[in-house]
């Protein structure tokens, strides 16, 4: 070989200096190029690992020419010493210079080439790099097919994520723009984690558009990615050219997401044709929605099937260029893409064509298009038998009974979510309901979500809808969603009949349906299906008088504290209920349902929040509650902050933006100490743990005995002084067994009330000689310590044996395999600490958390039980013992004590008879208050020492919290200026004397005198907190400091009477002066009201107007009262007024002679 046909040392220096030491190259090689004519030149062929670079062979060197090998369209070797490579669309000739006859440096050449690639791009094959590869003979191909079959077979590491940062690294260079470490970086490591196949371009948008070439061109021929998603990035001209290309050219994507990326009726032409050209992708789901590309760019992509033909492999390429794949297109999401019925008859007709479609497509969405004219092809593709999953049609204006005869021939096999949301329900024309709408519901087999929100749905459909949901036994876990539809008092009268029998529903929401009163009877409805267990009954008490509110509230409450509830979600917001949403809250203190609670957007402010707090101490069910815009301060989160510090159960509180947002802006050091507060029991509930089972026992306890004590103190005190009376007059109608029987059950009475707590200690002494469960635990944790060990020790002996396998030159030696056992041993060691923990506290905390409930449940059932019958035993006994006691004798023969504990245990009737009767041994107070029926007197009495029950509350009763006074008067404040109804409870609750004598003086005209005085003066004195005001007022008409009856007499009414020597005293005249000036406020502002207009709906905010006419026919009342009181006590003497009072009266005749003058 002679001396010029190798690279000289000073070559090679020049060649590293003139391309620098970063570009690592494999392979030089001298060459020879033809030039004009038959000369030729030398040049320097030198490989790197993403380009080939053609170098001038003279000293020093320069670059002559340069390709990238993504350029390099085809490789050709039909001579020995001759290299051809096409790059872009032109030819490059090259000769060795060695013997002609010698083909190894080619070889070497075409060898470095494809090593490169497969570097790069390891798992596709190299034709589809390089699309001619044409090397003669060949079998000088036979190294590079053996590279092609190592890297195929999988023999080599292609590195994170496919390689991908080698490939991000290679299209920089291709593409002439700087390699982001970040990029590579985050693939490697996040993705590789969390070993998504899924390349979101929303990762990368911090950085400019150019950026995003290099990456979305690195998919071009990667196999691990088989996700591209670039939702809602506004990318620009040329990375929407790259994904194309992708596209055209990728192995592996399955699944291209390109909603709201701004694309138009072009890029659906282009991506229509790069699908076509590429017959080896996989794609399966296509996402294009949000974008305007009209029916003219779905025309693009349905223009080519009549271009399209079968082609060998069997299957067909119909309509869309990527239904000949073998997996087919399973999802098609075309939402809010402008679209009209034309556009959509021909992606129909494109369906219906392809016989595979109706096998593959599970998912299809044509939402937010205006499908207003007939789309015939549509409901012929639904018709035809497939496997749509997901069928979504919302706001696209088509007709919904219309939809529902395509569904019942085609669709009731598989179709699990159907939307049909803001959508009209037929056509003017037509009001009869069609069969098919009733017969898809009886008929269906997959539904499992019914969306038919803003339909505006007839009564008939409504009725359709659920009684073919009722007859339905195929399904079940159905959500049916409702909502918005107005339904009225009409479609509450429907729900409340049928909802019951629909046992195939699990969630319901008929929120915002203007159901206002009638939303009561509808959950005691629903409260009577116990499948549904998620309820939203939102934006329905808008517009509803408040006096209706507490009804519906009511059946709410009656519904979650019923024993056999099932109702686990419940969502009433934006209700604005205010202080009606009280009582909600008062029972979610013992609720055993309830695990998620939607109150936002009712203003229940602080005083509800309280409550919240006080049931979240006690409550061990709710786990999620949104509680957001209730005008809540800081106040109301310190309370719930501290109600948090007992509650294990919340794991979910939901920022409160809008409240907390307001806090922020007048304390934010503290609003933000609170916020950390709660965050962080937050934290520590969501890690499971033990809790003690004492406080739900006590709780219970206080439940069954919160109303039960004094009623069996009551009993047992009647029933041993009865006992006591006949052992004293020793008569002979009642036998010894008889009393005997009778002080048993008050013993069994004392016990009783305590039975609870003593059972409470039987599961105490159980668990303290040892909880069987807990031990079984421990053993478990025990066995699976060592099963883990034994497993370890096995996976260390199986790799150690593979690693000889691979390497059996560098573990040849025992000492060194006896090194690297000892040191996988040493690291495979797993504390048995750590699985008692994982075992017995969190996985057993939960199997005993249980476990507690279960026994606190059946202690409740067994006391619950026994209080029962203890009283229904003793009030039946105490009633026959009184009887005998009065000397009335037995109805029937005496009775042994047997026999009475027989009987008395005898059918449920007699027990409702005892129950009605053994109230008439109260006391004759009793019976009389009740045999009064005034409700006046009753009224009254309700204001003094409040009466106890004759019978024992309900398990509901016992487990609502009482309403709160001090909300009640928190309320009643914050509403002064437009509520006079305060002193309501003075006028007509008190009993009046009767009337026996004229009043002193004629009542005169109001006319006559006209008046004006300041109506908020005195108001402070009369609602201040302790103040008491006098049930009768003990001043004249003709005080001066009354100018509220000024109206009622003569100016001169304004002196002394002759009939009353002299004035009242103070405490008599701020009385009535507090009383008459609250009635002139009253009036004032009733009289504002009358005159303003009133709508036809009137609302809770409105509402007072009418209770504004009411007051004003009680304050008249009260003024004739006030008068005849004051006529009564007109003979009285009066008291010498003082010195201070004559200042006073003085004062306030100048008052009104100035306001006369004004």
């Amino acid at each position: 070989m002679s001396g010029r046909n190798i690279i000289t040392r000073e070559l090679s220096d020049s060649i590293r200096q003139c391309l620098g030491r970063k570009v690592k190259l494999t392979l030089k090689v001298l060459v020879k190029v033809e030039t004009k004519g038959d000369k030729t030149d030398n040049r320097v062929l030198a490989f790197a690992s993403c380009r080939l670079f053609v170098l001038t062979a003279k000293v020093p060197t320069r670059v002559d020419q340069h390709f990238h090998y993504l350029d390099i369209q085809g490789v050709e070797s039909r001579k020995p010493n001759q290299l051809c490579l096409t790059v872009c669309d032109r030819v490059y000739t090259y000769y060795t210079t060695h013997e002609e006859n010698s083909s190894h440096e080619v070889d070497t050449m075409v060898l470095s080439l494809g090593t490169a690639l497969k570097n790069i791009f390891p798992a596709v094959p190299l034709t589809h790099i390089i699309r001619k590869v044409d090397i003669q003979p060949p079998k000088r191909m036979q190294q590079l097919d053996e590279l092609e079959r190592a890297t195929l077979g999988g023999t080599r590491d292609m590195g994170p994520c496919g390689g991908f940062s080698t490939q991000y690294m290679c299209m920089c260079d291709y593409h002439a723009l700087p390699y982001r470490e970040e990029v590579a970086w985050d693939v490697d490591t996040i993705y590789l984690s969390h070993d998504t196949r899924e390349l979101y371009l929303h990762d990368f948008d911090y950085l400019e558009q150019k950026d995003l070439i290099p990456i979305i061109s690195a998919l071009e021929y990667n196999t691990w990615f088989r996700k591209l998603r670039a939702s809602h990035s506004k990318l620009s001209h040329e990375a929407i050219e790259r994904i194309l290309h992708v596209v055209s050219k990728s192995l592996s994507l399955e699944e291209i997401y390109l909603d709201n990326i701004g694309a138009k009726a072009e890029f659906a032409n282009k991506l229509s044709l790069a699908l076509l050209s590429n017959s080896n992708i996989p794609l399966q789901k296509l996402d294009l929605s949000h974008n305007p590309i009209e029916d003219k760019g779905l025309s693009n992509l349905c223009g080519l099937v009549a271009k399209l033909s079968p082609v060998a492999g069997g299957a067909v390429h119909i309509s869309n260029p990527i239904g000949r794949q073998a997996k087919g297109l399973s999802h098609l999401n075309l939402s809010l893409c402008g679209l009209t019925g034309k556009g959509v008859n021909m992606l129909a007709h494109s369906l219906s064509v392809n016989k595979y479609m109706c096998q593959t497509l599970t998912f299809l969405s044509l939402a937010g298009n205006s499908l207003r004219d007939d789309v015939n092809n549509l409901y012929n593709f639904l018709a035809q038998p497939n496997t749509l999953k997901t069928l979504d049609l919302s706001a696209t204006e088509c007709a919904i009974d219309a939809v529902f005869g395509a569904l019942l021939r085609g669709c009731t096999s598989s179709l699990a979510h159907l939307n049909l949301s803001r959508n009209s329900f037929g056509s003017k024309k037509t009001r009869e309901m069609l069969p098919s709408f009733k017969q898809y519901f009886t008929s269906t087999l997959a539904l499992k979500t019914l969306t038919l929100s803003q339909c505006k749905l007839p009564a008939d459909a409504l009725k359709n809808v659920l009684l073919g949901l009722a007859c339905n036994e195929n399904i079940s876990e159905v959500d049916l969603d409702l909502s918005s539809n107005q339904l009225g008092g009409t479609g509450a009268q429907i729900l409340e009949s049928c909802i019951h029998g629909v046992r195939c529903l699990s969630a319901l929401d008929i929120s915002d349906n203007g159901l206002e009163a009638q939303l009561g009877p509808v959950v005691a409805a629903i409260s009577k299906n116990k499948s549904i267990r998620k309820l939203s009954i939102g934006r329905n008490l808008n517009n509803i008088k408040s006096k209706h509110v507490y009804h519906v509230m009511e059946s709410v409450v009656q519904m979650i504290q019923e024993e056999d509830c099932v109702l686990e979600s419940l969502s009433i917001n934006d209700s604005r209920l205010k202080t009606d949403l009280h009582n909600l809250l008062n029972a979610l203190g013992s609720n055993h349902c309830l695990q998620s609670l939607d109150i936002s957007g009712n203003y229940m402010g602080d005083s509800g929040a309280r409550l919240l707090a006080k049931a979240l101490q006690i409550n061990s069910k709710l786990q999620y509650i949104s509680y957001d815009r209730n005008n809540v301060t800081l106040q109301g989160y310190s309370d719930i902050a501290y109600a948090l510090q007992s509650n294990y159960s919340v794991k979910f509180l939901p920022f409160p933006v809008h409240d907390a947002l307001l806090c922020m802006k007048t304390a934010p050091e503290r609003t933000e100490n609170l916020m950390r507060r709660i965050q962080d029991t937050l934290y520590r509930n969501v890690s499971p743990m033990k809790y003690s089972n004492g406080q739900a026992f006590r709780l219970q306890q206080g439940f069954l005995l919160s109303s039960t004590q004094q009623q069996v103190d009551r009993l047992v005190l009647q029933t041993g002084e009865a006992v006591r009376t006949l052992r004293r007059s020793g008569s002979d109608l009642v036998g010894a067994n008889s009393l005997q029987w009778a002080e048993g059950l008050i013993t069994d009475a004392d016990s009783s009330k305590q039975l609870i707590s003593h059972l409470h200690d039987v599961v105490l002494r159980r668990d303290e000689a040892g909880n069987p469960i807990e031990t079984k635990l421990h053993q478990i944790s025990s066995d699976l310590h060592t099963v883990i060990t034994n497993y370890l020790q096995d996976t260390v002996e199986s790799m150690v044996r593979s690693a000889q396998d691979k390497c059996p030159n560098v573990l040849s030696e025992e000492k060194v395999v006896d090194d690297v056992r000892a040191a996988c041993l040493a690291k495979s060691q797993l504390s048995s600490q750590l699985v008692e923990t994982a075992i017995v506290e969190q996985a057993g905390s939960v199997i005993l958390n249980k476990v507690n409930e279960v026994n606190l449940a059946i202690a409740s059932t067994v006391s619950d039980r026994v209080i029962d019958e203890v009283v229904d035993s003793l009030s039946k006994t105490c009633k026959n013992l009184q009887n005998l006691q009065s000397g009335e004798g037995p109805r029937k023969r005496a009775s042994t004590g047997t026999e009475m504990g027989s009987r008395e245990r005898g059918s449920s009737e007699s027990s409702t008879r005892s129950e009605r009767s053994d109230t008439v041994s109260q006391g004759d107070d009793t019976t009389s208050q009740k045999s009064d029926p005034s409700p006046l007197k009753l009224e009254y009495l309700n204001l003094a020492t409040p009466q106890l029950a004759s019978k024992r509350k309900s398990l509901h009763g016992r487990k609502l919290r009482p309403q709160s006074v001090v909300a009640e008067s928190l309320d009643s404040v914050s509403e002064l200026p437009s509520s006079c109804g305060q002193l309501q409870h003075l006028g007509k609750a008190r009993p009046r004397r009767v009337k026996t004598r004229a009043p002193t003086r004629p009542m005169g005209r109001a006319d006559l005198v006209e008046e004006d005085h300041d109506i908020s003066e005195g108001v402070d004195t009369f609602f201040r907190p302790g103040s008491s005001t006098p049930t009768t007022p003990l001043i004249s008409p003709d005080s001066e400091n009354s100018p509220r009856l000024l109206k009622y007499g003569s100016t001169s009414s304004v002196e002394s009477s002759p009939h009353t020597g002299g004035a009242r005293t103070g405490s008599e005249r701020g009385s009535i002066e507090s009383l008459t000036r609250s009635d002139s406020l009253a009036r004032s502002e009733s009289d504002v009201t009358r005159e303003s207009p009133r709508p036809r709906t009137k609302s809770r905010d409105t509402e007072e107007e009418d209770e504004m006419e009411d007051e004003d026919q009680s304050l008249d009342e009260k003024s004739r009262s006030v008068t005849s009181l004051i006529g009564r006590r007109s003979n009285e003497p009066m008291l010498k007024r003082s010195p201070d009072m004559s200042a006073r009266k003085a004062s306030t005749s100048s008052n009104i002679s100035s306001m006369d003058g004004m």
